[in-house]
C-alpha cells in the first residue's frame, strides 16, 4: 500500500473507531470526513444520497448502515469499509461511471471466478459472459487470476459454481495474501460451518451469500450461526415463473433483513433460472419491485441484469421497456 493511502486507510480506521463509539450520534459528524475525502469526485445526487444516509434516522439506508455497526464484528467491518473504500475506490464509481471508465471495455469494477465460464448460453446483459474467470480452483491458478486483474484496478472478486468455498484451505488462504480485497462466494447452507465461520472472522475479507432456494431450512440454520458469530452475510435468490410472485415482495424482504442478511441478490438469468424462467411480464414485475423497495428497505438489493435496461433482453427476445 503507498504513503498516501496508508494514511486514507488510517484515517478510516479512526474515523471509524469514533463511529463505533455511538453510531447514532457520530454517524451524522461522519459526513463532514465523507465531505473532505471524497470531495469534487463525488457527483451532487450521490452526495445528496450520502447525506440522507448519514443524517436521517428514517432513511432506509441509514438503518441499513446503523445496522451493521450493531450486527457485525467490528474488525470485520473495518476490513470490509477499508478494502470497498481505499483499494476498491468506492467513492470514486460514480464519477468514473458516468466518465465510461467503469464501461464494458475497461476494467470490470468486480470478476466472477466459476470454473465453468466462460457461460455459453449468451444471454445479453450477463456479465458472466464478459467478466468471467474460468481458473482451476488450485491456489497457483486463483492467485494468479487475481494479481492480473488486481493489476487493472478490480478488488471485487466473487466465487460462483455449485460450492465454491469446497476448497476452504486454498480459498482461505487467497483471502490471507489479498488482504487488500474484498470475497463474495454464492454458496449453499450446508458449506456455512464452525469451522468456516471461524476462518471468516480471522480473514475478515470474505462474506457468502447463501442460496436460500437449495434448502430453506440449512439456510436458516446457516443465517442463524452466522449472525451469531457476527459476520457479514447475504442471499442470493433465484427467481423463477414458478416464485416470481412470492419474491421480491414485502414479506420476502422484511424475512431477509430479519434473518441478519445486509444484501439480496436476485437472479432472473435464465442461466440460473432453470427450465421455468421469469416470462417477460413477471421480469418486468420483478424489476419494478427491486427497484421500488430499494427506496424504503433496508438491504442492498442486486439484480443480475438489474434492468428493465438497453441491456436486459428477456429469453423469448426482445427488450424489456
Amino acid at each position: 500500500m503507498s504513503i498516501p493511502a496508508r494514511l486514507k486507510a488510517f484515517g478510516i480506521a479512526r474515523a471509524l473507531d469514533y463511529l463505533d463509539r455511538d453510531p447514532d450520534a457520530n454517524l451524522p459528524k461522519l459526513m463532514e470526513w465523507l465531505d473532505r475525502f471524497a470531495g469534487d469526485r463525488l457527483p451532487s445526487p450521490y452526495q445528496e444520497l450520502f447525506h440522507r444516509a448519514m443524517t436521517d434516522p428514517d432513511n432506509n439506508w441509514h438503518r441499513l448502515i446503523r445496522s451493521m455497526y450493531t450486527d457485525i464484528d467490528t474488525r470485520v467491518l473495518k476490513k470490509i469499509f477499508e478494502n470497498f473504500i481505499i483499494h476498491g475506490g468506492l467513492l470514486e464509481w460514480p464519477a468514473k461511471k458516468q466518465s465510461g471508465e467503469l464501461s464494458q471495455d475497461k476494467a470490470p469494477w468486480s470478476v466472477i471466478i466459476d470454473p465453468s465460464f466462460p457461460c455459453t448460453m449468451d444471454c445479453t446483459g450477463c456479465g458472466a459472459s464478459i467478466f468471467g474467470v474460468r481458473p482451476s480452483m488450485e491456489f497457483d491458478s486463483l492467485d494468479a487470476a487475481l494479481e492480473a486483474r488486481k493489476a487493472r484496478g478490480c478488488h471485487l472478486f466473487i466465487f460462483s459454481a455449485g460450492n465454491p468455498l469446497a476448497p476452504q484451505e486454498e480459498i482461505i488462504a487467497l483471502c490471507n495474501k489479498h488482504t487488500d480485497c474484498v470475497f463474495a462466494a454464492f454458496t449453499p447452507p450446508n458449506a456455512i460451518t464452525p469451522s468456516l465461520c471461524q476462518d471468516l472472522l480471522r480473514v475478515g475479507n470474505l462474506f457468502p451469500a447463501i442460496q436460500v432456494d437449495v434448502d430453506p431450512l440449512d439456510a436458516q440454520r446457516a443465517s442463524d450461526l452466522l449472525k451469531t458469530e457476527k459476520l457479514p452475510f447475504g442471499v442470493a435468490c433465484r427467481c423463477t415463473a414458478d416464485n416470481a410472485e412470492r419474491v421480491a415482495t414485502e414479506e420476502y424482504y422484511d424475512r431477509i433483513t430479519a434473518s441478519g442478511a445486509k444484501f439480496c441478490w436476485f437472479f432472473t438469468c435464465p442461466a440460473y433460472g432453470g427450465a421455468s424462467a421469469p416470462s417477460a411480464e413477471q421480469l418486468l414485475d420483478l424489476h419494478r419491485r427491486i427497484q421500488a423497495f430499494r427506496k424504503t428497505k433496508p438491504l442492498l438489493t442486486l439484480d443480475f441484469w438489474d434492468g428493465p435496461s438497453l441491456s436486459a433482453v428477456v429469453p423469448q427476445g426482445g427488450l424489456l421497456k
